[in-house]
């Protein structure tokens, strides 16, 4: 069997599979593994450009890390405040809001990053609440439920800075699948936090003499970096980097992949072909193979992002005390977010990672990294945070944070049946999200499908 793609998806399935038996051959285009994992030193410091953590309370990770010795050498990050963009300038993140709005109201109340007009609209919910059959954006959901005040203020800022999200565009049941019954129903959110907070306070004070064990931390990374997941992946694994597929064809009941590679143009005969790359990869490769899996993948958007790391003097800013500001698409159309590494991870020298490129926002791809050093600099100079960098590494992302619209699981479902049986298996972050638990879930998922049926 083949896997396509080196990334964290494809090592998560080709790793599986070599643990039930297998002898996967990996096709990596590029010169590593890891995908969008990339650790880069810095200084003295080793720094991450693509994820910074693994989560440890995803399903699996915690176990696979383990199984990969990876457990005592963890390091894990320091709790810190989160901050905000907002209409009273950077303040700090009420408790309780997520991505898709709050789930405390007091703190936000406080915090008075809404007008007293937009908290009015926001309290009106249980009125405006009715039911959504079918998929609709962040956006549309936000602005009709709570108002546009709310999805510009907080929204916004985090679905933007975790996702590179334009919330008109998101799928809501992609930013929110714990919600999908609530929408479907039409019932109030507000009504519902309410009810819950209620339903927890009284169980902390019936339960207060007792205390739970301790809990998994979060996150965790490592002293070389998070690097050194995908390589313990890959450590026993066939992996042939510099390699790219070019096509899949069918040649009696075998797979067949044509490659290009360091010795020229050759191909891999398999019965089984794990697709681990970018949708848009996947699907071009799908269109001979499977046209109707190839015209579903050609759907899947995506957009180019960039990490700078730029070790920097500060001048006085709340950045310097705390972990993370969220910057909104209402505040920057280029910088999402800056992570302070010094408070997250003890650095010795004060060191900031700024995350650039949002969907809709200022273009960059074609932008040189000296430019787009310049304009971010320049732009958090606007936003009051004076940086002088003094080393900088930056890492440029091509295409590569999915953006999923209205319609997107329906769609990622009749891919799946449509490549049911047929020995065809995608994966990956256009269609399964992003992020490294994501793809480690969708790696195991991938390989199960193969290791299951020759089980049977």
């Amino acid at each position: 069997m083949a896997v396509i793609g080196a990334g964290m998806t494809g090592l998560a399935a080709a790793h599986h599979l070599h643990s039930h038996g297998c002898r996967p051959v990996v096709l990596e285009a590029g010169q590593g593994v890891g995908g969008q994992v990339r650790s880069r030193r810095l200084g003295s410091d080793v720094v991450d450009m693509g994820p910074e953590a693994v989560p440890l309370r995803a399903p699996g990770v915690a176990a696979l890390v383990a199984e990969l010795g990876l457990t005592d050498s963890m390091r894990h990050p320091v709790p810190g405040r989160v901050l905000l963009s907002s209409r009273r300038g950077v303040v700090e993140m009420p408790s309780g809001v997520t991505p898709v709005g709050p789930t405390k109201f007091l703190p936000t109340i406080a915090s008075r990053i809404l007008s007293p007009a937009g908290l009015l609209r926001a309290g009106l919910e249980p009125f405006n609440a009715h039911p959504h059959l079918d998929d609709v954006s962040v956006g549309q959901f936000i602005a009709e439920r709570f108002g546009d005040e709310v999805s510009r203020a907080v929204v916004d800022p985090l679905l933007g800075g975790i996702h590179a999200a334009d919330l008109n565009t998101f799928s809501l049941a992609v930013a929110a699948p714990a919600l999908e019954q609530t929408v479907r129903n039409g019932d109030s959110i507000v009504a519902g936090t309410l009810k819950r907070n209620a339903a927890g306070r009284w169980s902390q004070l019936r339960h207060h003499s007792q205390r739970s064990g301790p809990r998994t931390p979060a996150t965790a990374t490592w002293k070389h970096g998070l690097m050194m997941l995908p390589e313990a992946l890959a450590r026993e694994l066939t992996i042939h980097t510099n390699t790219r597929a070019r096509g899949i064809r069918q040649v009696g009941h075998e797979w067949v992949v044509d490659v290009t590679g360091p010795h020229g143009v050759g191909s891999v005969a398999v019965d089984d072909v794990i697709i681990a790359t970018p949708a848009r990869v996947a699907g071009a490769l799908l269109a001979t193979a499977c046209p109707r899996a190839s015209e579903l993948l050609s759907q899947c958007e995506s957009t180019t992002v960039a990490t700078l790391v730029m070790q920097a003097d500060l001048t006085d800013h709340p950045i310097a005390t705390a972990q993370t500001w969220f910057i909104g698409s209402a505040w920057s159309a280029l910088v999402r977010q800056v992570t302070n590494l010094s408070t997250t991870w003890h650095l010795a020298k004060p060191t900031f990672r700024i995350a650039m490129g949002r969907q809709r926002g200022t273009p960059i791809d074609d932008l040189s990294d000296d430019d787009l050093v310049a304009m971010s600099v320049a732009e958090l100079r606007r936003l009051g945070l004076a940086l002088d960098p003094h080393d900088y590494v930056i890492e440029r992302h091509r295409g590569a944070m999915p953006q999923p619209a209205p319609g997107h699981r329906e769609r990622m479902a009749q891919l799946a049946a449509t490549l049911n049986g047929t020995g065809l298996h995608v994966g990956g972050a256009g269609t399964d999200g992003a992020g490294v638990g994501t793809a480690i879930a969708a790696g195991r998922r991938l390989a199960r499908h193969i290791t299951s049926k020759e089980e049977n």
